[in-house]
């Protein structure tokens, strides 16, 4: 696994719609490999691979990341901002963020507000100017995108790295490292790796991305982590470390149960270990892609991080290289037979 194109993904900066220094660092690393490539209106970006059979299967995961949107800059220098996604209130206060001004400058900047019952008020970034002068002189601009200025790092431990934004630029990166592993082999199905837009505001790029491409099956790669570090036993099915993950439900999508199973036998097969989950709230970019057009049969793959939706989070590299083996396992086995197994209903 090549862990600088996983730095690099995470160090760009893209929340929804704002997404093209991402698109870069993916069109970047996979250059020279021999895909079709294409945008849909939102910019999701897809990368297709001919099969033996027309039948094909999308793999998609979201290129945004949550962050902040300049929104207006008052006379004593300080730059109001707006939340991009769901950041979690108590990150956002006292951490290091950077600016994105339309011409791409970076102006370093600390985001800070005031704190009432659980909520951020008066939401604020400080570059230290003390007036709205200032400020424009620096050419920032309502609408200016803002993301925390967190850098990629190995950690001490063994495999452990932190970084933002790997919700969902993980998924960017399995991707990746599978067109690599796919460049030169024939594939039973068509294959389309669609790297969407704008997931954390509505997993509106999904649906133009499956729209788009129309495939037949659709397996999504998100990010989630658990509430607490204070508990690891059998109620905690997102634990670093202990594979991927495989989601039963969520608020948007109930999976179809024979890709389900389909995912659990291709991993038994392999030995690669499955934490087995569902959630109550929230939802990936399967919510909408499974609605398009007549109805896309579609599961959902988890890889779990520590501190999700704030200024660092934390990934062991064994969970990401096993989601990778596993789909390398879960496309080469796809089979029109496969397909039928998960659309036959009567």
């Amino acid at each position: 696994m090549n862990i600088e194109f996983l730095k690099n993904l995470s160090n760009a900066d893209g929340i929804a719609s704002n997404e093209k220094e991402v698109r870069q660092a993916i069109l970047t690393e996979l250059a020279d490999l021999p895909y079709e490539r294409q945008t849909d209106g939102l910019g999701s970006l897809i990368f297709s691979k001919k099969g033996k059979s027309p039948k094909s299967i999308m793999v998609c995961g979201h290129m945004d990341e949550v962050g902040f949107m300049v929104r207006s800059i008052s006379s004593l220098g300080l730059i109001h901002l707006m939340v991009v996604g769901g950041v979690k209130p108590i990150a956002q206060h006292l951490q290091k963020i950077r600016i994105t001004t339309f011409d791409g400058k970076k102006i370093s900047g600390v985001i800070n507000g005031e704190f009432h019952d659980g909520k951020t008020e008066n939401l604020y970034c400080d570059v230290g100017a003390t007036t709205a002068e200032e400020v424009a002189g620096l050419g920032i601009e309502v609408g200016n995108m803002a993301c925390y200025a967190t850098e990629f790092e190995a950690f001490a431990v063994k495999d452990i790295y932190a970084g933002k934004a790997f919700d969902d630029r993980l998924a960017c990166f399995v991707m990746g490292e599978l067109m690599k592993r796919f460049a030169k082999v024939e594939l039973p199905l068509t294959v389309h790796f669609a790297n969407t837009s704008s997931e954390e505001v509505g997993i509106r790029g999904a649906k133009t991305a499956v729209q788009a491409i129309n495939p037949d099956i659709v397996f999504v790669i998100d990010v989630a982590t658990f509430s607490t570090e204070f508990v690891r036993d059998h109620t905690n099915q997102r634990q670093i470390g202990k594979g991927p993950i495989l989601t039963h439900f969520d608020r948007t999508l109930a999976p179809n149960l024979e890709m389900v199973r389909y995912v659990k036998e291709t991993a038994k097969r392999q030995t690669i270990p499955l934490q087995l989950d569902m959630f109550n709230s929230g939802g990936t970019d399967g919510g909408e892609a499974h609605k398009v057009n007549e109805g896309k049969p579609t599961v959902v793959t988890i890889l779990p991080v520590r501190y999700g939706h704030c200024a660092y989070s934390i990934v062991n590299v064994q969970d990401v290289q096993q989601m990778v083996a596993l789909y390398e396992e879960l496309i080469k086995g796809f089979t029109e037979e496969t397909y039928h197994r998960m659309v036959d209903f009567i």
